[in-house]
């Protein structure tokens, strides 16, 4: 499941957007505003933004998407229900229960999606912050595709991003902005790939570095001065021209677990290499036995050949003649 967040200024635009008729727009759920029509739900979600008439940007808009692989075994209905469901859970680990929100369905693509529209200033008249909210909404649909059975979009991606053809992202994008966001997926996938067989085997960000190098990745931490050395807080990826944080590759791939992940390693390096030694001595005897087999079966075939040579270019013993035996006349005949 995807969940693409956007934050904008006007409720009425959102409104009007998502209760357009050609999107044959269905409300699924609601929680705080009116549901007949764009203007009563805009009208709601205004006054109580006007409890913060500072901020500009009260409107969190969320795109949530099922994969088309989802929708092959249900009906319309089960679609629709499954969205609803998915809505009301996303809306629950985001923190969002405490304010205004709508989920309208569209039905213009291939793929089931719908809209949630949240209003940012609460029921208590206080701000929803939208620090990294980009990054929690990417963690609350992983964790929800596991919750709710759906197909997991994150490795479906990766696996695409492996792929030499475009992902199904950067084959259907139908503008220059939805182009850069496909081709930006799919380098952050490329990278999330590349660190899953690096990161593992790296001590530090020097080697990790170099053996990112293969992939065409560039590492960047970000350190600040202490007294006792430079801290690393932070890093960034790079990839054909993209750059993401660590932890919007993965939650595992931020500066902070991958030395954690550089520390493990250098505890475990002494067993690893030991083993390593341990299985190619082990190869190796089992090599050189096989090596031996083969020797002895190479010589055994050689004198068998010599043998059958030696056989045929033996001469044949005629054979023996028999003995003269005497005629009833009395001679001698053959």
């Amino acid at each position: 499941m995807i969940g693409k967040v956007k934050i904008g200024k006007s409720f009425g635009g959102i409104c009007r957007y998502v209760f357009q008729e050609d999107k044959q727009a269905q409300v699924l759920d609601a929680e705080g505003v009116r549901t007949d029509s764009a203007a009563h739900m805009a009208q709601d979600f205004q006054y109580q933004q006007a409890q913060r008439p500072g901020l500009g940007n009260a409107v969190l808009h969320v795109a949530l998407a099922l994969p088309a692989e989802d929708a092959a075994s249900r009906s319309p209905a089960q679609l629709s229900e499954l969205l609803r469901e998915a809505g009301r859970a996303y809306v629950q680990a985001m923190k969002l229960e405490n304010t205004q929100w709508a989920l309208v369905q569209h039905f213009d693509k291939n793929h089931p999606h719908a809209h949630l529209v949240v209003n940012r200033v609460d029921n208590d008249g206080q701000t929803i912050a939208d620090n990294f909210i980009g990054q929690e909404s990417r963690r609350v649909c992983q964790r929800l595709e596991q919750q709710l059975g759906l197909t997991v979009a994150e490795q479906r991606g990766r696996e695409q991003a492996r792929e030499v053809e475009p992902t199904h992202r950067q084959a259907t994008a139908q503008t220059p902005k939805a182009q850069r966001d496909a081709d930006w997926q799919r380098a952050r996938h490329e990278v999330a790939n590349a660190l899953k067989h690096t990161a593992p085997y790296a001590g530090s960000w020097d080697e990790l570095q170099a053996r990112l190098a293969r992939h065409d990745v560039q590492v960047q931490p970000s350190t600040h001065q202490k007294k006792d050395g430079p801290q690393v807080y932070g890093v960034v990826f790079e990839k054909d021209g993209h750059r993401f944080k660590g932890s919007e590759v993965a939650k595992e791939y931020s500066a902070s677990k991958l030395q954690q992940t550089f520390a493990q390693h250098q505890v475990q390096a002494p067993a690893l290499v030991q083993h390593a030694d341990q299985a190619a001595k082990a190869y190796e005897a089992e090599a050189l036995n096989r090596l031996f087999q083969e020797q002895a079966r190479q010589a055994q075939e050689k004198a068998q050949e010599k043998a059958q040579e030696a056989a045929r270019q033996t001469p044949q013993v005629p054979a023996q003649q028999q003995a003269p035996s005497r005629s009833q006349d009395g001679g001698l005949s053959l």
